[in-house]
């Protein structure tokens, strides 16, 4: 047989092994382990041979082998690349004889295997390096979109919660005080007594100041603060709580703060009454041992003690905190005033001034608009107190003699509101309009004249509280706008 013979045997053999028919043995495995059936022959010491070294120059292969990507697609390939990376050899040298079944190769036929699995190898190494650089080609490409591309899954900015004052309707108010009781401090409008301390405080004047008559045709105002942690550095001149302005208080759920008080005697039932029966957390000077030091006396105006009492702002969250009291508003016994997100007129008439009336027996407060500042002003407490809002509520009053007040033999005559509801006014924004109120479930309800809520615009409010039935009144200088 011809050595070209015989070689075209082996690779028919090698043919047959790999794509055999049905009847070979072995046809259902799969043709690549064909390359993996051979075996090594046993390692001996002999010297570094130029096949040994084929797997240090696999990068340097012909490019035919490089691109020959599956041995058993063309076996014609595998031989050339055999051939060409053998040329020194001789073909008759190699192949001799046939190699019967259970003989060992011989050497030079081992070399033809171990030349055909290591060509095969070379082309796996190339494949997988291939495949390795596009696998970090992809990766780097996907590093780049993702540091390129702007991220969808970035939270939408949410606009920040506006926290109102819920006294006056006005934002920036002290978040801390969001649900916390507020305090109403009962302060004197006896001419002596003023301009009143804290009245006109640029930045902490009171949220709510209601003036009403008490006794001898004078009046006396209570002012609500929102924030007990923010009052003025001193307010005053604190003085003395009489029944309707307790009552009024509780509408607010407010701490009363107060120095002394109307006692109860035959028919008159004082302020010391109302606080036991209706369980009023409240702080008498008169009765306060002042460990946190809450009141003082400003004797610089040279007046008589009675109008030099004060209180000082920065004491009274550690007074409160030192009563006990608790500090969380109750809902349902705390007015909810309606606001106007933005000033607007509250009715469809002009008002640029306004006077109330309290009754028969009190003088008139009076009140001028300003386009300037949207605000109704009053010089009356001998500074300018300037407000929003104002508020009139007429209700009912009744005026009750209790027998030799202080020991003097005589008889004092003291004005009490039966807070019983009615009519009244609401001024604002250079407009004026009529609105009901009524006391619902311990609560203050103002609606307009056809029962629809009455909104207040953002700002201070003063309430005038008059007599319905012993001549309060009230004027302005109304226009159809």
């Amino acid at each position: 047989m011809s050595d070209q013979n015989e070689i075209d045997d082996i690779l028919n053999e090698l043919k047959n092994k790999k794509m055999g028919g049905a009847s070979a043995p072995g046809n259902d495995k799969k043709s690549d382990d064909f390359f993996y059936s051979f075996t090594s022959p046993k390692k001996e010491d002999k010297p570094v041979t130029e096949e040994s070294q084929i797997f240090n120059i696999g990068f340097d292969a012909p490019k035919k082998e490089q691109e020959a990507k599956h041995l058993d697609n063309n076996f014609d390939i595998i031989s050339d690349s055999f051939k060409k990376s053998n040329p020194e050899n001789d073909m008759q040298d190699k192949i001799r004889t046939d190699m019967p079944d259970g003989k060992k190769p011989k050497k030079n036929q081992n070399k033809k295997k171990k030349a055909i699995i290591i060509t095969v190898a070379v082309i796996l190494v190339v494949a997988i390096i291939a495949a390795v650089a596009v696998a970090v080609a992809s990766s780097r490409n996907k590093e780049e979109e993702t540091t390129t591309k702007p991220t969808t899954t970035e939270a939408a900015t949410e606009a920040p919660v506006m926290v109102y004052n819920p006294l006056t309707g006005e934002s920036s108010y002290n978040e801390s005080a969001v649900g916390k009781r507020p305090v109403a401090c009962v302060v004197e409008n006896a001419y002596a007594a003023r301009p009143q301390w804290g009245i006109d405080d640029s930045t902490a004047s009171p949220d709510i100041i209601l003036e009403g008559e008490v006794e001898g045709g004078e009046t006396r105002m209570l002012w609500f603060y929102a924030d007990y942690t923010a009052l003025p550095d001193q307010i005053g001149p604190i003085r003395s709580a009489r029944p309707p302005y307790i009552k009024f208080s509780e509408l607010f759920d407010a701490i009363f703060i107060h120095w002394g008080q109307s006692q109860s005697r035959d028919n008159y039932v004082g302020a010391d009454s109302v606080f036991a029966s209706d369980d009023v957390d409240h702080i008498n000077q008169m009765a306060y041992s002042d460990s946190v030091g809450l009141f003082g006396r400003d004797s610089s105006r040279g007046v008589s003690s009675e109008h030099t009492g004060v209180l000082y702002g920065d004491a009274l969250e550690a007074a409160i905190n030192e009563a006990g009291f608790r500090t969380d508003v109750e809902d349902g016994s705390f007015t909810k005033l309606n606001f106007n997100e933005k000033a607007a007129a509250v009715g469809t008439q002009s008002c640029t001034s306004f006077s109330l009336t309290f009754s028969k027996n009190t003088k008139t407060r009076d009140w001028t608009y300003s386009e300037e500042d949207k605000m109704y002003h009053c010089s009356d407490y001998l500074t300018d107190v300037a407000r929003t809002n104002l508020l009139v509520l007429y209700d009912q009053t009744e005026y009750i003699a209790k027998a030799n007040y202080k020991g003097s033999g005589q008889s004092e005559i003291y004005c009490d509101y039966k807070l019983s509801g009615g009519s009244g006014k609401l001024v604002s924004l250079g407009t004026i309009t009529d609105i009901k109120w009524s006391v619902n479930n311990g609560t203050l309800s103002i609606t307009n004249a056809d029962g629809s809520d009455v909104k207040l615009n953002p700002g201070k409010t003063w309430i005038g509280y008059a007599s319905s039935n012993n001549g309060g009144s009230d004027s302005n200088n109304t226009s159809a706008q």
